[in-house]
């Protein structure tokens, strides 16, 4: 049980001290990182998961046109995986749409300020 405490605490350690590291950073430019970081995840939500929600819709109509010349089995399971792949895309949709909100909200977390009228991100 005491070494289950101890690998413990070191986790915790090494989870803890790039934090102490950083604290030399003044608070403007540790908010000023934390906005860099948020506007590139959201270029990223915008250029990769309408992409892939385009072709999971795309896989999703070739999974249900292919499941309809077998059997009664596969058929199901090919409706199945063309649900599947539906929903993901919708979800994937879903989050690209939501992505300029929620960072928005996270960038005003950061104690900057932010114009709602206009992007966040440079």
């Amino acid at each position: 049980m005491t070494k289950n405490k101890t690998i413990l605490l070191l986790i915790l350690a090494c989870l803890v001290t790039p934090v102490f590291a950083s604290s030399s950073l003044s608070t403007t430019a540790m908010a000023s990182n934390i906005r860099v970081a948020l506007c590139g995840f959201q270029t990223l939500v915008y250029t990769i998961l309408p992409t892939l929600a385009l072709i999971m819709f795309l896989f999703a109509g070739l999974a249900y046109a292919a499941g309809q010349v077998f059997g009664a089995e596969m058929r199901a399971k090919a409706q199945g995986w063309a649900m599947s792949l539906l929903v993901g895309g919708i979800i994937g949709i879903f989050i690209a749409v939501l992505a300029p909100i929620l960072v928005r909200i996270f960038i005003g977390m950061t104690g900057t300020s932010v114009n709602w009228g206009s992007s966040s991100c440079p």
